[in-house]
């Protein structure tokens, strides 16, 4: 990528790192499924007014709103409510990056490189390592939401490809996809809390919970991934993917310096074999090619 799309790269990387800590502000005020259902329905509206639906089935858009904004972001708010630390979730739901081709071989029947099964297992201690590190500050039930919400992000990203979405197309498929993400929303919590999650957002809606939405809304879903998409379209993924494994460093940061909130040993321990599971699946290959290339290698 040239130097100014890099920035632009690194910039989003940075506001979604971000976003974890502005969700942990908002469910202070508002409940976590109300909080996330009213993400989506600014998401959408007025969005979809102005945006063509895309040239792809319904069935992909109720699915992708379904499992991208309550199975992943509404899980992933709920868990940041049950005292999971941003940090720790955004490094959790980098899971996905493995899952995602897991369930590309069971639905797709695309098979795994050499570099995904090695970058998966080596993830996979880390995760085990995080898990076995929870202690009375770290919320099991908060990593087990977020371990659910990287499932169905895997699975949002398959709608994706799936569907045939065109690339210019995928903002409006983002739009018009959430508009079937606030209903189930605001059932959960319904069904959850009753009407109490509703009849007290008038006293709820402070000008932080006002500035946790609004940053949820539109610097973290529509420019984030209007400009994310839009390098995809033009760069190979390989080019631009590396990019992410900034997001939960970011998280990490923020959280630390509004919050305070650093990791145990044994979670940092956990987090470093996650890494490490992420540069051999993003860099495994090239690496391999050099080093053959090179003859060091046969």
């Amino acid at each position: 990528m040239n130097a100014r799309d890099l920035c632009l790269a690194i910039a989003v990387a940075a506001i979604w790192g971000v976003n974890f800590s502005f969700i942990k502000l908002g469910v202070a005020h508002i409940d976590p499924f109300v909080l996330a259902g009213l993400r989506f329905t600014l998401t959408a509206l007025p969005l979809v007014f102005w945006l063509p639906r895309p040239a792809v089935a319904w069935r992909w858009l109720v699915v992708y709103g379904f499992a991208f904004g309550v199975g992943t972001w509404g899980l992933v708010t709920l868990a940041v409510r049950a005292g999971l630390s941003p940090g720790l979730a955004a490094w959790l739901l980098q899971s996905s990056a493995f899952l995602t081709p897991i369930l590309g071989l069971l639905w797709l029947g695309e098979a795994l490189s050499r570099a995904q099964k090695l970058g998966s297992a080596i993830a996979l201690v880390g995760f085990v390592l995080v898990v076995m590190a929870t202690d009375g500050a770290t919320s099991a039930m908060g990593i087990t939401l977020v371990l659910a919400a990287a499932v169905s992000l895997s699975a949002a990203n398959l709608v994706v490809k799936r569907s045939g979405v065109k690339p210019g197309q995928i903002l409006g498929f983002v739009a018009w996809s959430c508009l079937f993400a606030p209903l189930p929303l605001f059932a959960l919590a319904c069904a959850s809390t009753g009407e109490a999650a509703f009849a007290a957002l008038p006293q709820q809606f402070t000008g932080i919970a006002w500035a946790s939405l609004a940053f949820q809304v539109y610097p973290t879903t529509l420019f984030g991934y209007w400009v994310w998409n839009s390098l995809m379209a033009r760069y190979s993924a390989a080019e631009v993917s590396p990019v992410a494994l900034l997001v939960p460093i970011f998280a990490l940061v923020f959280a630390w310096l509004l919050f305070g909130v650093v990791a145990t040993p044994g979670q940092t321990i956990g987090i470093v074999f996650i890494l490490l599971g992420l540069l051999t699946t993003t860099f495994y290959q090239r690496l391999s090619l050099v080093l053959t290339l090179k003859g060091w290698v046969r």
